[in-house]
């Protein structure tokens, strides 16, 4: 889509796996108000090399040439990489071949964490930033560049749980529980942050009816390469969820940060002073809201509510427009 003057400039943190894509795919959509200018890549659901090599293709499928793109961390800051190719298949894209994909833009030869750098100093007080996976390169920028909290204008930040249940332990959200330290390190940063965790994503699913129906929609569909290569993800992410006992059709968790980036009014936001458990392997990645506020410390806006059904249509305007 053809970006609007008037969009503001967006910068993601993908660890692309199926969800990923499809956010790429919404960002494109929403280009009058999001102008997807930069991606970097890091290791979460699959490993860095499959999780930039799903985004180069992404971004060719969209005919984005255009966007920067550079690789980052390939595993979290202090543990052991947890990847989900069970939810997202051994590369990351479930079951395509992703050989016959476009080729997409060229990989730039800086780190993630200088594209980062260099994003937030050309659009200084203007630049959002969505991640959409474990949190390992924004957390390294910000070390390595303190002064970006006062460059980035909002960060939206896909993970955590708050009163819903983990999705890999009881109490932790994958991104959290991948690099729970970096995800600590983002929240207490300072910058002005909203949180979308499983409590909204979890309200925002496509369920296998829906699935089938939509098969019907490709043909005239406006990009039909786009929503067939959406729809095969799709197939793929659904079978998991399946096979994981989960019934209720496959949630929408990081084209929801998109669209909380684009649209906040669709979304609940309240303020809460939060901390994610960075030591305890018993409860890693939980997020702890605090009791008592330490003085100067920034509390997180937090998603607990979405109007689920326009964020849906939303996404599926994405893929079929």
């Amino acid at each position: 889509m053809t970006n609007g003057s008037t969009a503001r400039p967006l910068l993601m943190d993908v660890d692309t796996g199926i969800d990923d894509a499809l956010a790429l795919i919404v960002a494109d959509h929403l280009g009058e108000r999001l102008r997807l200018k930069a991606v970097t890549t890091v290791a979460g659901n699959v490993a860095l090399e499959d999780t930039t090599a799903n985004s180069l293709a992404a971004l060719g499928l969209l005919g984005r040439e255009d966007v920067a793109v550079a690789a980052g961390a390939t595993g979290p800051i202090a543990h052991t990489l947890v990847p989900a190719a069970k939810f997202h298949g051994e590369h990351g894209l479930g079951a395509v071949d992703r050989s016959r994909l476009p080729a997409g833009p060229k990989l730039s030869p800086i780190s993630a964490v200088e594209l980062i750098c260099q994003q937030a100093r050309e659009n200084a007080g203007r630049l959002v930033l969505i991640a959409t996976g474990p949190l390992t390169n924004v957390a390294l920028a910000l070390k390595a560049y303190p002064d970006l909290v006062g460059m980035i204008d909002e960060i939206v930040v896909m993970g955590g749980a708050i009163e819903e249940a983990g999705n890999v332990t009881s109490g932790a959200e994958s991104n959290f529980y991948i690099d729970p330290l970096a995800a600590d390190i983002v929240l207490t940063a300072g910058l002005n942050l909203k949180l979308v965790p499983l409590d909204i994503t979890h309200q925002v699913r496509i369920s296998q009816e829906l699935f089938i129906s939509l098969r019907e929609q490709v043909k005239s569909s406006g990009r039909p390469e786009v929503a067939g290569f959406a729809l095969e993800i799709l197939d793929f992410y659904l079978g998991a969820y399946l096979s994981a006992g989960r019934k209720g059709g496959a949630a929408m968790h990081d084209p929801l940060a998109v669209i909380a980036a684009a649209r906040p009014e669709l979304f609940t936001f309240v303020e809460i002073p939060l901390r994610v458990e960075a030591t305890s392997e018993l409860t890693r990645g939980q997020c702890v809201k605090l009791r008592d506020q330490p003085a100067g410390f920034k509390q997180v806006k937090v998603g607990v509510g979405v109007q689920a059904a326009q964020c849906l249509d939303i996404i599926l305007n994405a893929v079929f427009s």
